[in-house]
């Protein structure tokens, strides 16, 4: 038996960029799978420090368990009450705008016909019409976004159910194996509420910029727009759309299409100095991560699981880096996922 002969340092380095392929392929058919599944660690990794934090100011395990359910809960039905809220609100006050959106109709009607576009597609009666033969689509996509809810709702809750004896066989695990990665793998954790906190903000920032220019427009409710700015920015992508789209609609109807052009543009300038200038930069500084590592990061995990993706796509990259720092081989990828020297202040 001929022996086992080493692989050349290209030979290895192939191998491991055509593994990750593979695996990153992998991920993207399955990413219907992993993503709600991804995303409900994530919210159990949240709760569960939540529930740490009550064990630890003297709760007992079942009052601190029913204290973080509750919570849970009570986040899902305050989301659920001001998008549904929104919606109905949007919906009882279309008719009395009705008029008004006939009159903005016709004195744009020159410019749409100009432009190509048929003015009378955007009246009332036209916008039912599309909305009753769109909803067949409609009912299909609320029902896949309702079952991807309640699978992250249940896995969830089951996950929060067993944090403590699946942290307790983590730490087991890591303990034996590796006595040393303790601390590391309870920072990545941490850093997953650094996270939140930061999401926080940023949805902050974007929910008061939307409500001054609601305000500055002249458009009714500026402050609960803002606040469901806020709220829907934890969405990606689509959370930014319907946060937009309300506001924007009762500038049309209220005051006339410039002023639902200047919401659209306002808007779209305000997420995008939030979502992809002062998240980074924030991100960045707090999680020990590169700015432009963070910004890829929001590209590449969207690409791979889709919109939830982006939305845990820093937990995502902090669990690489973190991955990365306990082997040797791999601790390169570590360094270039954080920071540079000069900005890092361990280095000094």
């Amino acid at each position: 038996m001929a022996p086992d002969l080493p692989l050349s340092e290209p030979t290895r380095i192939l191998m491991f960029i055509a593994g990750i392929i593979i695996v990153l392929a992998g991920m993207k058919a399955a990413s219907p799978i992993i993503a709600p599944i991804a995303f409900s660690v994530f919210l159990a990794v949240i709760f569960g420090m939540l529930f740490s934090w009550l064990e630890k100011k003297g709760l007992s395990t079942r009052l601190a368990l029913l204290m973080t359910l509750a919570t849970f809960f009570t986040i899902i039905a305050v989301f659920i009450a001001v998008i549904v809220g929104s919606l109905f609100r949007i919906l009882a006050e279309i008719p009395s705008y009705q008029l008004d959106l006939e009159t903005n109709l016709g004195m744009a009607a020159p410019y749409l016909n100009a432009a190509g576009f048929d003015p009378a597609w955007l009246s009332l009666p036209s916008l039912v019409r599309f909305l009753a033969t769109s909803a067949g689509g409609l009912a299909a996509g609320f029902l896949d976004l309702a079952i991807v809810f309640f699978v992250i709702i249940f896995t969830t809750v089951f996950l929060i159910l067993e944090a403590g004896g699946f942290s307790a066989k983590i730490r087991g695990v890591i303990g034996t194996y590796r006595p040393g990665d303790v601390e590391k793998f309870t920072l990545l954790a941490r850093k997953n509420v650094d996270y939140i906190i930061v999401r926080t903000e940023v949805n902050l920032a974007m929910g008061i910029g939307t409500a001054l220019l609601l305000t500055v427009i002249g458009v009714e409710y500026a402050i609960f727009w803002g606040f469901l700015a806020f709220l829907l920015g934890f969405i990606p992508y689509v959370g930014f759309w319907l946060a937009v789209i309300p506001p924007m609609l009762l500038a049309w109807f209220q005051i006339g299409p410039l002023a639902a052009i200047a919401v659209l543009a306002g808007c779209a300038v305000i997420n995008t100095l939030v979502e992809y200038i002062m998240f980074p930069q924030i991100a960045g500084r707090s999680l020990s991560l590169s700015p432009a590592v963070v910004f890829i990061s929001l590209i590449f995990w969207g690409f791979i699981l889709g919109g939830i993706g982006v939305l845990i796509a820093v937990p995502l990259t902090l669990a690489v880096q973190m991955v990365a720092e306990l082997f040797e081989e791999t601790r390169w990828i570590a360094i270039l996922l954080g920071p540079s020297p000069k900005d890092d202040p361990g280095t000094a």
